[in-house]
């Protein structure tokens, strides 16, 4: 006759209390933060009840946006307020016609706000209402060696030979402590103007590895052109926009229309050495 051992109290109690543990500790894992970005846009206003069925959602817009648009969401998600004139004081102005330190800005902004294992930002004036693909790459890697590898779209990505590190900055993704670091360096570095010769992109590309710190080597890496594919391989995933149902995307230099089909990007990391 097969009998239970004997377990005291104690035993009982400890087992019940890391059985529990251990359920938080997997809920907390898969909590997800997604952050829109940016001044108000109906866009992705439409898009908050999709964005809830996943996680928590926050909204870093600007004082000067009309925050009555969010009215009938204020109840089921956080919004930050940025002050335009705060910021605008401290940017520094590259080759582009705006200053790069106002993405990163409301993002850094926005993370420090983020209470999920993952989060993933998004632009106020794109759409990506399915985010299960995405996820997918995400949790993939979390329960993997390479859990601190950013996933971006291939929006912009560009090939090694055309740009070095120069990842997307349209739609990002990662575990909540990279993100930070990667948005705090970002955004410090505009600040002080630490950006020469670099775009919005790159920036991000080159915050990204110079903020992971190696565990064998017990040191940051530093961004290095004669190992730009070595390390953007290493550092970063793509998600291809055609696997995310019905989103859509824009951009300035398409006048901000609506757009869903697919350029010549990068559209896999392995692809990167293409036309080298």
């Amino acid at each position: 006759m097969n009998q239970e051992p004997y377990l005291s109290s104690f035993d009982r109690w400890k087992l019940a209390f890391y059985k529990n543990l251990l359920k938080r500790f997997e809920a907390y894992e898969n909590k997800v933060s997604i952050i829109i970005q940016g001044p108000l846009n109906q866009r992705s206003i439409n898009t908050i009840p999709e964005y809830l069925k996943y996680g928590e959602v926050i909204v870093s817009c600007w004082d000067n946006d009309d925050l009555s648009l969010l009215d009938k969401h204020t109840q089921n998600i956080k919004i930050v307020v940025n002050h335009y004139h705060d910021v605008i004081s401290k940017a520094r102005r590259t080759h582009l016609k705006h200053p790069i330190i106002l993405q990163n800005y409301t993002t850094h902004n926005a993370l420090k706000q983020a209470s999920g294992y993952l989060a993933i930002k998004t632009r106020s004036d794109e759409s990506y209402p399915v985010l299960d693909p995405l996820l997918n790459m995400l949790k993939k890697n979390r329960d993997s060696k390479e859990w601190y590898k950013i996933v971006t779209s291939n929006i912009y990505f560009r090939y090694d030979s055309q740009f070095k590190f120069h990842p997307s900055d349209h739609l990002i993704a990662g575990s909540l402590i990279r993100m930070k670091q990667i948005f705090e360096e970002s955004y410090l570095r505009c600040a002080t103007g630490r950006i020469k010769g670099l775009g919005p992109e790159q920036l991000i590309g080159h915050s990204t590895i110079s903020t992971y710190f190696d565990p064998i080597l017990k040191c940051r890496e530093k961004p290095d052109p004669n190992r730009s594919k070595e390390q953007m391989k290493k550092h970063f995933d793509i998600i291809r926009i055609r696997d995310l149902p019905r989103c859509t995307w824009t951009s300035s230099y398409r006048k901000y229309d609506p757009l869903r089909s697919e350029e010549d990007w990068c559209h896999h990391i392995n692809d990167i050495n293409k036309y080298s």
